[in-house]
C-alpha cells in the first residue's frame, strides 16, 4: 500500500510539474509574439485649450501620428488633421510649413511628388476632424509584438511670439503661411505587447528650408508656447 501511495504521489507531482511548465512555455511563447493576434494600440492626446485661444486664429493645431518600422524603417501614418490630409486651407492654396515631415511622409506612402489636396488626399481611413476638444483618442490595430518608433508632428497656425512674428521688420521677413513658431516633433519608441505604456517626448522642430527641403533639428531658444499646446501625449497597448 504504501508503495502504491509513493507512486500516485509521485506521478501527482510529475503532473503539476508538466502543467506548470507548459504554463511557462505558454507565457514565454505570447511574450516573444508567436502564434498571437493584432493588439490595439491607443493614442491619447490632451490640448491645452486655453493657449489655443490665445493663438490668431483661435483654431486647434494640425497634427500627424504615424508609425516608423524600428527594423525596415517603413513609415504608416496613424492619424492626419483634415485640413493637412485634403490640403483645404481657407484662403491659401498650400501650406507647406504646416506639417512638413508629415508631408514628406505622404509623399513616401503614396508615391506622389505633390502635397496632399482635395483630388489626391490622404486616406479617409487615417483623416479625421480637427480635435476642438481637450482629449483626442485614436485606435489601430497592429502585429503583436512588433517593435515601432512612433512620431507626432504638431503645428498651431498663428501662435506668434517675440521670435515669430508675422511681419519682422528687422528680418524683413514676412510669415506668408501664418504659421507662427515651427512644427513640433515628439517621438517615442513602442512594443506591441499588452500592457505597454509610453510617453512621447518633445524631439525637435521640423522646419521647411528655401529649397523646399524638410529637416529636423533641436528646438529654437525662440519657441515658447509651442512646446505646451500638447499637455499629455501617451500611447497604450491592449490585447484586442
Amino acid at each position: 500500500m504504501k508503495s502504491c501511495k509513493m507512486i500516485t504521489a509521485s506521478v501527482t507531482i510529475a503532473l503539476l510539474l508538466a502543467a506548470s511548465s507548459n504554463c511557462v512555455d505558454d507565457r514565454q511563447v505570447k511574450k516573444e509574439g508567436q502564434g498571437t493576434g493584432p493588439v490595439l494600440i491607443e493614442f491619447e492626446i490632451h490640448q491645452d485649450m486655453g493657449l489655443i485661444r490665445q493663438s490668431l486664429f483661435g483654431e486647434p493645431p494640425q497634427f500627424a501620428i504615424w508609425l516608423e518600422d524600428a527594423a525596415s524603417h517603413r513609415l504608416q501614418t496613424v492619424f492626419v488633421t483634415y485640413r493637412s490630409g485634403y490640403g483645404e486651407w481657407v484662403g491659401k492654396v498650400k501650406c507647406p510649413a504646416a506639417l512638413p515631415r508629415w508631408f514628406e511622409v505622404f509623399k513616401s506612402e503614396t508615391g506622389s511628388k505633390e502635397l496632399p489636396d482635395f483630388d489626391s488626399p490622404a486616406s479617409d481611413a487615417v483623416t479625421g476632424a480637427t480635435p476642438v476638444v481637450e482629449e483626442f483618442k485614436t485606435t489601430v490595430e497592429f502585429p503583436f509584438g512588433g517593435k515601432w518608433i512612433c512620431w507626432i508632428e504638431m503645428n498651431l497656425s498663428g501662435d506668434f511670439n517675440e521670435a515669430y512674428r508675422a511681419h519682422d521688420i528687422e528680418r524683413r521677413k514676412v510669415d506668408v503661411y501664418f504659421s507662427g513658431q515651427p512644427a513640433l516633433v515628439y517621438r517615442g519608441r513602442v512594443t506591441a505587447l499588452p500592457g505597454e505604456k509610453v510617453r512621447p517626448e518633445l524631439y525637435g522642430e521640423s522646419v521647411l528650408g528655401s529649397d523646399g527641403g524638410v529637416k529636423i533639428q533641436p528646438v529654437s531658444e525662440g519657441v515658447t508656447t509651442a512646446k505646451d499646446i500638447f499637455k499629455t501625449i501617451e500611447i497604450r497597448v491592449d490585447e484586442r
